[in-house]
């Protein structure tokens, strides 16, 4: 109860942006009280979420309809939809706020979109089913995984043009890199682990053994790498200096979506089959709340505000 008074204290709380995927909506958590707020209506079946650094919006790619949305996170209303390719699926937003990119899953090309019209700047070949986006806090780079081809794609995000491509475990889905620019890591859905690259460089570091299914990975800024495990309904807690887990935790049933809040006691966790979002308490390792948030609550990607 502590922890939970101090996460109200600390300055304006963000919300939280879960895509319902069998519900085509999203259902906004405010991370102050840990209530559903809003249900916003989206495309059809709602997968991949991304908040702009600034907390002013929210891209939502649906892949069934073929579409990306827009809402505006501070009047929780929808802004605009528009059709992007043939399934858009992961989504990401660079620091700031001027382009989006959405990974297609079945035209295997990341497009970079005007974050305003979400018109197609450009469309950039990659691997076979791309699925997780990633861009560095710097801006500069780009980081896609290919989930058929079992590789991750450097993007220069500058020249829109794949620079650099590595190996990683089988069927990399969910993807994150660390503050600094230096470490990337990808959880590789069937071989059960997490690949650990140079984000420079794209050399093999690591190689993390996870739980059954890693889906999504997200770090905290205590030297945490956490990782969703579908099939065993645990979040595995690594410690990213020494490349080992140290905690497993039970969250909800078919975890998938993972996000920090901006204060770092607080991880929220999105569980598909059971409709939920876990409040995980960094410190204690605590469940300290489950909130109801709709069916197939997926939130693939940066739902919660990353300053």
């Amino acid at each position: 109860m502590l922890l939970l008074c101090s996460v109200h204290t600390v300055g304006a709380s963000p919300f939280a942006f879960i895509t319902n995927q069998l519900d085509d909506n999203v259902a906004v958590i405010d991370t102050a009280t840990l209530e559903v707020i809003k249900y916003i209506p989206v495309g059809s079946r709602p997968a991949g979420v991304a908040v702009t650094a600034d907390g002013g919006r929210v891209f939502v790619s649906n892949p069934e309809s073929r579409s990306v949305s827009v809402l505006n996170a501070r009047t929780l209303n929808p802004v605009l939809t528009r059709k992007i390719g043939d399934s858009p699926v992961g989504i990401a937003v660079d620091p700031a706020g001027k382009r989006v990119f959405v990974a297609d899953w079945y035209q295997n090309v990341v497009r970079v979109l005007d974050a305003v019209s979400l018109r197609v700047i450009k469309r950039i070949p990659v691997g076979k089913a791309p699925a997780g986006l990633v861009v560095s806090k710097n801006g500069k780079r780009v980081y896609v995984s290919n989930r058929d081809d079992n590789n991750v794609s450097l993007i220069n995000a500058r020249t829109l043009k794949v620079v650099n491509t590595a190996i990683v475990g089988e069927h990399p889905f969910g993807i994150t890199i660390n503050d600094a620019g230096t470490r990337l890591y990808t959880a590789n859905v069937l071989s059960n682990d997490v690949t650990v690259l140079d984000a420079v460089s794209l050399k093999h570091t690591a190689t993390i053994e996870v739980g059954q299914l890693p889906y999504v990975v997200a770090l905290t800024d205590q030297q945490q790498l956490l990782v969703t495990n579908q099939d065993d309904d645990t979040v595995s807690i690594v410690n990213t200096e020494t490349n080992t887990v140290t905690n497993t935790v039970e969250v909800g049933e078919h975890p998938e979506g993972l996000a920090i809040h901006p204060n770092q006691a607080i991880a929220y966790v999105a569980n598909w089959m059971s409709g939920t979002v876990s409040v995980l308490d960094l410190y204690t390792l605590n469940i300290v709340k489950t909130i109801k948030t709709g069916q197939g609550s997926r939130a693939f990607g940066q739902f919660i505000v990353n300053p």
